[in-house]
């Protein structure tokens, strides 16, 4: 039953129990003056108050107990509203019951006084910390609405807090038209609660200005994963901005430079060894220490060779500090310390001396003695580095392409005239025998004019391949030029290299190359000379070897013979 309801029934049995009452006292007043035996006019009086007192006793008591149902249902409901536990200690009887509930009431007024207190400072608190942040922050709502935003935005866009709140679309306000639809894209991912993202743009600013921001959101959620909104960071960068456009025009300035520097090396020779040492001088490490082996200077170019800090102060520090902090850095820091020692006992200019690095570099380092301008005293000495793993790497590819066969990757005609001499002087030395295998492909003129050179190519590759996998290793593979090969065996007996010749031969023979117009196919010749059974110089062994293959051929191609000396 609600305390409508029971008010109400109150209410009506109330007046109802009154009028009946009145209407008794009424007829009793009126019976008592109006009978046969009439009572005085004053004892009715005083009879009829009385009982009209009574009455109203009686409807007081009546309407006292109804109240006190409905202020005790008050009572439980205003302690089940209150989550503190808070309660009344003991019940409460009579009109004790309205005391208990204003003092319900007043307590529970207070208590929520003071959350609101405290929630307020809190509040208070989260937005003075968030307004005294450098970055913009900012919260949307799940429809993308802004909802608050930080002071500092103000001076970041220009734009004031209530511009911001007040404006259709952030995005609108302060992006410039053709960036946003990036960012567009970026918010509805946000508000699809995609995680967390990081970006930057640029922000057209009250004045008009262009600034470079960095943009952090994230998208918040409740304990049962609801979506809240967004929270959006927002970082002014254009001054790091600005830094990266000074290295880029510093960078520019410097290939300027270079290209500059490059004409003047093309004027003339002097002009070069000129700008070649000034160039020099920045790519080098140089170091001077005092009489005290103290450092005196050192250039940016030794601190990043042997990492030491940019910013770092050297100056003062002792050489041998440098020499232990540097240890990790080199490969084999015993025999730099031995190789320091002797250069600093010989009081005189250092030879260069290569100093390998663990990370793969190469150091060649120089020193020198420095004296004063009349040569009386020693001022100190300066050491110098340069980093000669590119050039080292350099000359090494040099070797190499000069030795080496530029399609096939095969020993080239310069390195077979260095190999031959030196197996014919060792097997003169050790009386063993060399073989030459020298040999052409039958054919191979046909496939270029068929099929193209590119054919023609892919043929002396695929040749050079399969012969490759069949030499051993003691015996080289040489292309000597065109369709011409050769072959070295150092301790060579006649019947294994007819074997080797035979196999070669076979191989050769069983390759079939595909190309867009068809199939082709090669065969080979091949001369055997031996050392020094045939010959015993190079120009005549080769001589020899040639002869070989000229009767090959002329047997009919596709074989292998052994060089027959004239009768």
């Amino acid at each position: 039953m609600t305390h409508r309801s029971r008010f109400a029934r109150a209410l009506i049995a109330a007046v109802s129990f009154a009028a009946l009452w009145g209407a008794l006292t009424s007829l009793l007043a009126a019976t008592t003056v109006t009978g046969p035996g009439a009572w005085p006019l004053g004892l009715v009086v005083v009879v009829s108050g009385l009982f009209g007192s009574l009455g109203a006793l009686i409807a007081l008591s009546l309407a006292r107990r109804w109240m006190q149902q409905v202020f005790d249902d008050l009572r439980d409901a205003v302690r089940a509203s209150d989550r503190s536990g808070g309660a009344l200690a003991g019940e409460a009887a009579g009109w004790a019951a309205f005391d208990a509930v204003v003092s319900e009431f007043d307590r529970l007024a207070r208590l929520r006084a003071l959350r609101i207190g405290a929630l307020t400072r809190q509040e208070a608190r989260f937005r003075a910390l968030a307004d005294s942040t450098h970055s913009v922050e900012a919260w949307f709502d799940r429809t993308g609405s802004l909802v608050w935003i930080s002071r500092s935005v103000e001076r970041v866009s220009g734009y004031s807090r209530a511009e911001c709140l007040l404006a259709p679309s952030l995005i609108e306000l302060m992006v410039p038209l053709k960036d946003r639809p990036q960012l567009t894209s970026l918010g509805r991912s946000a508000l699809a609660g995609e995680g967390r993202s990081d970006f930057e743009i640029r922000i057209q600013r009250k004045d008009g200005g262009l600034r470079w921001v960095a943009c952090h959101w994230v998208a918040m959620k409740n304990a049962d994963g609801r979506m809240l909104g967004v929270r959006l960071s927002v970082e002014d960068i254009q001054a790091r901005k600005d830094v990266e456009a000074r290295l880029l025009d510093t960078v520019a300035e410097l290939r300027r430079a270079q290209a500059l520097t490059g004409h003047y090396l093309q004027r003339t020779e002097d002009e070069r060894l000129r700008l070649v040492s000034l160039l020099d001088t920045l790519r080098v490490g140089i170091l001077f220490v005092d009489r005290d082996r103290r450092v005196y200077y050192c250039n940016h170019a030794l601190r990043e060779m042997w990492g030491f800090a940019p910013d770092e102060n050297l100056t003062g520090l002792r050489d041998e500090a440098l020499i232990e902090r540097s240890a990790a850095l080199r490969a084999d820091d015993t025999a730099y310390h031995l190789h320091l020692d002797a250069v600093l006992s010989r009081q005189a200019s250092s030879p260069p001396y290569e100093i390998p690095l663990s990370d793969g570099r190469v150091l060649e380092e120089v020193s020198a003695l420095v004296s004063s301008d009349d040569g009386a005293r020693r001022i100190g000495r300066v050491w110098v580095y340069e980093d000669v793993t590119e050039r080292k790497h350099t000359a090494q590819r040099l070797i190499e392409m000069a030795e080496h066969d530029a399609l096939t990757g095969l020993y080239n005609r310069r390195r077979f005239h260095e190999e031959l001499d030196r197996m014919l002087a060792v097997g003169q030395r050790h009386g063993e025998q060399v073989a030459l295998l020298s040999f052409d492909l039958d054919g191979f003129k046909l496939v270029n004019d068929r099929f193209g050179h590119q054919a023609g190519d892919k043929v002396l590759v695929g040749v050079a391949e399969g012969v490759a996998a069949i030499v051993r290793r003691n015996e080289l593979l040489f292309r000597l030029g065109g369709d011409e090969f050769a072959v070295l065996v150092p301790e060579a007996r006649p019947e294994e290299v007819m074997t080797l010749a035979q196999r070669i031969n076979r191989s050769i023979a069983s390759q079939r190359f595909s190309f867009d117009d068809g199939v082709a196919s090669v065969g080979v010749s091949i001369g055997v000379a031996l050392f020094p059974q045939h010959a015993r110089v190079a120009e005549a062994l080769i001589e020899a070897a040639d002869t070989a293959l000229y009767a090959a051929k002329a047997a009919g191609k596709g074989t292998q013979v052994l060089y027959q000396p004239p009768a």
